[in-house]
């Protein structure tokens, strides 16, 4: 017997409609099992937990610095030679793996939704297409380092932001693969309607963590001798006559033992870098600098920014901060937080950071 297709189509959005008000108002902490494919992560938010997070926990699991254990129920503890084991039968290696999973607890009470990050598996496959079981990382094991490392974020992302800001900001491409007990093999539906209730849903209220979008940039004066701008002549020779003039404190301030064999000859600037972070204020860019790093035969010396104001160093009757934010002088931008720039792009790049949203600077 055939139905007609109108009759279908209501049983289809019934059977949704039901699905969806089947969902638990509140539930406690319950075990919940996130995918996170790398494929899948937009560009736009500038990271790529997938890649990142194996990159980081690498060098400790080689070196068994960190326990890796079988499985969640940590009963059996995978030492570091069987580790390497794993990655000799693999098809590619473990930092190169597609597939993350995060285990949690999600609770929802009186319309608020918690959670906590419990730990991390990852997976790989071997040369033959079967599945490689890594092993599972205490979250509790690594909380400092999440905490106090940023992620490589690249020219779209914020360049002070940590992986515990990234967890607890979800704000990341996921799936449940696991509710409690629940597999959904008999109701893959189900799977993302838990999700989005816990995420989108405008019933409930989350706490995420916001993510503030910064840039760290660095740029390279152009040195006169490249170069036409009477700005960048200007800045080098009291850049340069500054420096003869201060010597020993700047080699208080960082130089290495090998400016101290310059001390009676002459220095000269052969390049400046500059290193800022940009933050936006109703829409309009600010600019702190961090550093300015001189490169002196071949060697460099990097000055922070207090010890560039204990110089004094003005230009134009400016302070250097103040000086280098209006961008008269020529110059070459270098990198955009992690994302390295290729010279022929630089002044695109340039412009997306001063006219475009800055989650779509890297195209």
């Amino acid at each position: 017997m055939h139905l007609p297709k109108f009759l279908i189509s209501i049983l289809v959005l019934l059977s949704a409609c039901k699905s969806t008000n089947s969902l638990p108002k509140n539930y406690d902490y319950t075990p919940v099992l996130l995918h996170l494919s790398s494929v899948k992560q937009a560009d736009s938010i500038g990271y790529n937990l997938v890649k990142e997070l194996p990159q980081l926990l690498y060098p400790k699991l080689l070196t068994g610095d960190l326990p890796l254990w079988e499985n969640s129920n940590k009963d059996v503890e995978i030492t570091k030679n069987s580790f390497a084991e794993k990655e000799t039968q693999a098809i590619s290696p473990f930092v190169g793996s597609n597939d993350l999973f995060i285990h949690e607890v999600w609770k929802i009470f009186k319309s608020n939704f918690e959670f906590g990050v419990l730990g991390f598996s990852f997976s790989g496959k071997t040369k033959f297409g079967g599945k490689i079981n890594y092993g599972f990382v205490d979250a509790a094991d690594i909380i400092n380092l999440l905490k106090t490392t940023y992620i490589p974020c690249n020219a779209n992302g914020s360049s002070t932001l940590s992986y515990w800001d990234v967890l607890q900001s979800k704000k990341f491409h996921f799936n449940v693969v696991q509710f409690g007990k629940e597999d959904f093999k008999t109701n893959p539906i189900r799977a993302f309607e838990i999700r989005d209730q816990a995420i989108k849903s405008e019933k409930v209220y989350r706490n995420f963590f916001e993510i503030e979008l910064n840039k760290e940039i660095e740029y390279k004066i152009l040195h006169p001798s490249i170069n036409t701008n009477e700005e960048n002549s200007n800045l080098y020779f009291t850049i340069q006559k500054l420096v003869n003039a201060n010597k020993q404190t700047i080699l208080n301030a960082g130089g290495d033992e090998y400016f101290t064999h310059l001390m009676f000859v002459p220095w000269k600037i052969e390049n400046i870098v500059v290193k800022e972070r940009w933050t936006k204020y109703n829409n309009i860019p600010f600019q702190e600098l961090l550093t300015v790093q001189l490169f002196i035969d071949k060697h460099s010396i990097t000055l922070n920014k207090a010890q560039l104001e204990e110089l004094d160093l003005k230009m134009n009757l400016q302070g250097i901060e103040e000086y280098l934010s209006e961008k008269s002088f020529s110059f070459i931008l270098q990198r955009i937080n992690s994302q390295e720039i290729a010279p022929q792009e630089a002044d695109k790049y340039y412009k997306a950071l001063r006219n475009n949203s800055w989650n779509k600077i890297k195209s």
